[in-house]
């Protein structure tokens, strides 16, 4: 199975104008392992008629979930929730755009966001909390900061540093 380390999300203003703290992030955090991931959000209306989601559209799930810390563009420390993303056999075209989105770097043609459920705080957009995580999508416009980092390859471990790198180990099974 193929397996790529990618950041969940990202604290701080996202692109849709909600601003994730660091306690949303950290609850995104403690809620992916085992997430599942599809191609695409669930219309309106998709997630009316079918909540569940339909199995033709999974590409893979989560594992091995962290936090960790990266400068931003303004020199601030931000935290992020990165995890090991293991994509579903037989699907090339997902990894074809897994693929790309690690070697093109910026101009990605996909991203991950969340499906969730957030606690915003009254009268603003800011998130303090993210108490139900339905799913982390691939996307063609992620919002807050989900993308991915690199390939995990049999030669490298997954960490708790959330960097992927090791010593040599297998990621998990």
């Amino acid at each position: 199975m193929t397996a790529y380390r990618v950041v969940i999300l990202r604290e701080g203003l996202a692109l849709s104008g909600r601003h994730y703290t660091r306690a949303a992030v950290q609850d995104v955090a403690r809620r992916t392992s085992g997430l599942r991931c599809f191609a695409d959000h669930p219309t309106t209306v998709g997630d009316r008629l079918q909540p569940a989601r339909t199995i033709r559209d999974l590409v893979g799930y989560f594992a091995d979930p962290a936090l960790r810390e990266v400068p931003g563009p303004d020199g601030i420390s931000r935290l992020e929730a990165v995890a090991t993303l293991h994509l579903t056999p037989g699907m090339p075209w997902v990894t074809g755009l897994a693929e790309a989105a690690t070697s093109l770097g910026g101009t990605t043609p996909v991203g991950l966001s969340i499906d969730a459920m957030a606690r915003v705080r009254p009268g603003t957009t800011i998130v303090d909390a993210v108490p139900v995580v339905r799913s982390c999508d691939m996307v063609t416009r992620a919002s807050a900061g989900g993308r991915f980092l690199h390939r995990i390859g049999p030669d490298r471990a997954i960490t708790g540093t959330g960097t992927g790198r090791g010593t040599g180990g297998r990621g998990p099974p």
